[in-house]
């Protein structure tokens, strides 16, 4: 099976975290996505996990449904860089992306050491490379590397190693698509979603990242900018939205008006 030439788009694993990898590969075939990003470590202890890591009953029901829908992995979340990493851990998250297919796995800092934190991204790096995938950083204002240049910092020079723009990430760092370099190499792949107003207090932008996202065009970010310095690499949606949640709206109703709004950005950009 051979992928789509256009720019693949992949439904993140925060949009629908409230049902399983399996079922957000049906939703995500459905609506029309080519990809799906996966979740084998939770991000936090309090959200909603499948251990699909460990659970070798699912690993084949989610081969199974992928090879169904036709669809493809592009990710792989979330590793963290600390002062003391659990390498075997990280290898079998490693062996898991492999065997999925899926081309990065998403990097954050949470080491307050730049030196170790660096060190630390070169050596997963290296190791991600017998497997096949290659670790992206992606900027968090909360974390160790908060911002753009913070990333750049981290990830220049180290082979097979690039940086993921989250579009909320960009936005509510202070930073603006001007910022970003027009077709950069060190950039595998983009994260779109949307918000609006002033930036808030650290908690909140915490809060509003995991779970209050605005889909493409319903916010303030100029998103078609950012989609035309960056062509034809992959897009991921995460688009956390508690409240359509709670309001009634599925998983699967959010997850296409998440690539319908997208895709009006993207042919405002230019395709």
């Amino acid at each position: 099976m051979r992928e789509s030439c256009a720019r693949p788009i992949s439904l993140a694993a925060l949009t629908v975290l409230e049902v399983s990898p399996v079922d957000a590969v049906t939703f995500a075939a459905r609506c029309g996505y080519s990809h799906v990003g996966l979740r084998p470590v939770p991000a936090t202890s309090e959200e909603p996990h499948v251990p699909i890591l460990t659970d070798s009953a699912v690993q084949r029901e989610l081969s199974a449904r992928l090879d169904g829908e036709g669809l493809f992995v592009l990710d792989m979340e979330i590793v963290r860089l600390r002062d003391v990493i659990d390498w075997s851990e990280m290898e079998r998250v490693l062996a898991f992306a492999q065997k999925f297919g899926a081309r990065f796995l998403l990097v954050a800092d949470n080491d307050p050491d730049p030196v170790r934190s660096r060190d630390s991204l070169a050596r997963l790096a290296e190791l991600a490379a017998s497997y096949n995938v290659i670790p992206h950083l992606e900027f968090m204002p909360w974390t160790c590397s908060p911002n753009l240049a913070a990333a750049q910092a981290r990830t220049m020079g180290i082979a097979n190693c690039g940086m993921l723009i989250d579009a909320f990430h960009l936005a509510r760092s202070g930073g603006f698509p001007k910022d970003l370099t027009p077709n950069d190499p060190a950039i595998g792949y983009l994260q779109l979603c949307d918000i609006a107003g002033p930036i808030p207090v650290l908690d909140e932008v915490l809060r509003e990242a995991r779970s209050d996202r605005l889909f493409p065009g319903e916010g303030e970010i100029d998103l078609a900018s950012i989609a035309r310095a960056l062509p034809s690499i992959p897009v991921s949606l995460e688009i956390p939205s508690d409240r359509l949640r709670d309001a009634g709206w599925s998983a699967e109703q959010r997850a296409r008006k998440a690539i319908e709004t997208c895709r009006a950005v993207l042919e405002q950009a230019g395709g």
